[in-house]
């Protein structure tokens, strides 16, 4: 068997500039490479992190992946998924979802970047178990299937405004 080398996974983007910006602006990534179609962004300090950004309509893009981001989303483990939120609605991202408390441990948010791709912002809740708007109500909802989705009449668990 072959070995692994590396994974990395790429966002195609109808305007490259204002993609890498955005997604540098609102996680705090480096370039570590730049061209006028492939732009790569790093965590600082963590070089085996990576997210590739590239030109929808290169003719390095594969035909085959072009087109509306289906049955794919993108995740970024934080900190803080409160802050990022408000980050993001302070850049002018649309917030899909506010921040959930999960019963399988991690508190999500989703947000839409300018292509169209959704992105999972996520903390472990044990992390935010001290700020008073995370609030976990049990539920007998056992799989992640059966979790609480956006559009859901009846809150799993929910963030108190």
């Amino acid at each position: 068997m072959s070995k692994l080398n590396r994974v990395l996974f790429n966002v195609l983007c109808k305007d490259l500039a204002a993609s890498s910006a955005f997604y540098k602006q609102l996680f705090g990534l480096e370039t570590i490479y730049d061209s006028d179609w492939f732009v790569v962004l790093s965590p600082k300090g963590q070089p085996s992190v990576q997210i590739g950004l590239i030109d929808q309509m290169s003719q390095f893009t594969p035909r085959h992946a072009w087109g509306m981001h289906e049955g794919t989303y993108l995740t970024f483990e934080v900190d803080d998924v409160f802050d990022v939120l408000e980050h993001a609605r302070a850049m002018g991202a649309e917030v899909v979802s506010e921040a959930i408390a999960l019963d399988y441990g991690q508190t999500r948010g989703l947000i839409r970047d300018l292509n169209g791709m959704v992105i999972d912002v996520s903390t472990p809740t044990a992390e935010l178990a001290m700020r008073e708007e995370v609030i976990i109500e049990d539920d007998d909802r056992g799989t992640a299937i059966d979790q609480q989705q956006p559009g859901d009449r009846d809150a799993v668990s929910r963030p108190v405004w």
